[in-house]
């Protein structure tokens, strides 16, 4: 039953992964009234893995009182009680926790939950999780604004853009390999990964090409089109390959395992929240990718500890 409860959290992690995007939203009066309700904030509900991530990345975790399901990075929020999944949220649940600062990150739902929490006497701040950049730098310095600790938070917003623009000084232009990123989200077929999608945006980042690049969005995979594209690479959240029954259930998908990736070990498996998240991670996670992707060129640390960080593996069938 713990690994079925697992399984389903990680599901639901990359249904929210899959959607994103957006604008950040201060909500309250005058700006000074904001400020110093911010500054004074040291009970905090934070809704969403990345702005979650970024909290404990700050050094204010000990102001998080509790997180939704798909907070799972650091360990440490995995042990937070839990307000319900980002986009099935208890307003109950939430507001219960009596905070005063509450976190919302891009998908907070559903509406009438939101609208509950966002009328009761309490600062919320709405944070957006565009795939760019600029979009996880803003995120950061919006949650250290919000948490009290704006400068700190421009600092490190500024450590992630030097990581970032280095990154971008280094992955070769050219060469860029064909990537297929297979995605479940509960019952249904495999889905591929295509254009507008957090994805997309990694890959581009790492010096790779989609390798179905008609797709919109997440759609079903059909044996056909992925056989013509034949991907260089095939990337997979390792949530999915447990889901699927693990490594060697995927000799048994014939999206994977007739293709040239699958069966030469070019079979990519990583975390979700890491990979897709757009967090303080990304320069990491598109670094490891871009190590795999460039094997020959001088890709750096961009924030590892060592590289390959370990973090991504490589598998066939």
């Amino acid at each position: 039953m713990a690994k079925l409860a697992g399984d389903k959290t990680s599901l639901l992690l990359a249904a929210a992964l899959i959607f994103g995007g957006g604008a950040a939203l201060l909500a309250g009066t005058s700006p000074d009234a904001r400020a110093e309700a911010l500054q004074a904030s040291e009970r905090i509900v934070s809704v969403g893995g990345a702005v979650t991530e970024t909290l404990y990345a700050l050094g204010l975790g000990s102001k998080v009182l509790a997180a939704d399901t798909t907070s799972m990075y650091p360990a440490e929020a995995q042990a937070l009680p839990k307000v319900g999944y980002l986009r099935q949220l208890s307003a109950e649940g939430v507001l219960g926790m009596r905070p005063d600062l509450i976190l919302l990150g891009e998908g907070a739902g559903p509406a009438a939950a939101v609208e509950q929490i966002k009328s009761a006497d309490l600062t919320v701040v709405e944070v957006g999780t565009p795939w760019t950049p600029d979009g996880v730098s803003n995120l950061i310095e919006t949650v250290g604004a919000a948490a009290g600790n704006a400068s700190n938070a421009r600092e490190f917003a500024a450590t992630v853009t030097a990581q970032f623009n280095e990154l971008a000084d280094a992955v070769p232009t050219t060469g860029k390999p064909s990537v297929l990123l297979v995605l479940n989200a509960g019952a249904g077929p495999l889905l591929g990964a295509g254009t507008n999608t957090a994805a997309e945006a990694v890959i581009t980042l790492a010096g790779g090409r989609l390798a179905l690049p008609t797709l919109d969005g997440y759609k079903p995979l059909s044996l056909e089109p992925v056989l013509a594209a034949d991907p260089d690479f095939i990337l997979i959240p390792s949530h999915v390959v447990m889901a699927l029954g693990g490594p060697e259930a995927l000799a048994e998908i014939d999206v994977i395992s007739k293709t040239t990736a699958g069966r030469e070990g070019r079979i990519i498996v990583a975390d979700s929240l890491y990979l897709l998240g757009f967090g303080p991670r990304t320069p990491q996670a598109v670094a490891d990718l871009a190590d795999i992707f460039h094997p020959d060129a001088d890709i750096p640390l961009a924030g590892r500890e060592q590289a390959p960080s370990g973090r991504l593996t490589l598998t066939g069938i």
